[in-house]
């Protein structure tokens, strides 16, 4: 599985959103400093993440984007199976046709994996990226 920067700048933006004053929205050109995304990147990013109500955002001068949900409620495979095309990385495993199918012996090794993954993706919120950004429960990566 690869992921890709939609995937990751997502994550990254949304922890971001995570980690200022919740109360007041933070805007495109804030986030981009922050994060080193491009505005317009960002731009294309939120429309999905909006549209599926994990931001919200508002217009004007003290306009931006905020969490739509608590971060304890956003979890990581939710963003990333959001915004990337899939998250399988065998092609059979994605819906794709495989020659192999029938004798295939490590079809049981790529489905083990990808349920790892799911499992992960699905433990890890938001809230626990903003501990360990805050180094509260480990230490910080960034």
């Amino acid at each position: 599985m690869k992921i890709s920067t939609r995937g990751q700048y997502s994550l990254e933006a949304l922890l971001c959103l995570a980690t200022e004053n919740s109360e007041k929205p933070c805007n495109l050109r804030f986030i981009s400093e922050k994060t080193h995304i491009s505005e317009g990147y960002l731009e294309q990013l939120f429309i999905p993440l909006k549209a599926a109500k994990i931001i919200s955002g508002s217009r004007g001068v003290q306009g931006g984007y905020s969490l739509a949900k608590a971060p304890k409620e956003i979890s990581a495979f939710s963003i990333l199976s959001l915004m990337e095309t899939s998250l399988q990385s065998a092609p059979c495993l994605n819906g794709g046709s495989c020659e192999r199918a029938e004798v295939c012996d490590s079809k049981p090794i790529w489905e083990s994996l990808e349920n790892s993954i799911e499992k992960v993706t699905r433990s890890i919120t938001l809230e626990d990226l903003i501990q360990i950004y805050r180094g509260v429960n480990g230490d910080f990566f960034g």
